[in-house]
């Protein structure tokens, strides 16, 4: 039995795309895994994550504040220098 060029190509390149496959199925299986155990701390952690959340705008709020203020004060000194 003879067996051709082409033949042991097709065979080779058979064999490659089952390797690629089952390497591909453990990629998705890793995947999957994250994204479950992802989900599963967002959902254990969600009081903590909104209360972060809350405490951040209150944050901001008062850097807002702290800016307009020190903005005021600066064009405050600007004009008192320039009299």
């Amino acid at each position: 039995m003879k067996v051709s060029l082409w033949e042991v190509s097709l065979f080779i390149s058979a064999l490659g795309f089952f390797v690629l496959c089952i390497n591909l199925s453990y990629a998705v299986r890793s995947t999957d895994k994250i994204v479950r155990k992802t989900t599963e701390m967002l959902e254990k952690n969600e009081p903590k994550i909104d209360k972060i959340v809350e405490s951040t705008s209150g944050i901001v709020e008062n850097v807002k504040l702290v800016t307009n203020v020190s903005s005021i004060i600066t064009g405050f000194m600007s004009k008192s220098k320039n009299k």
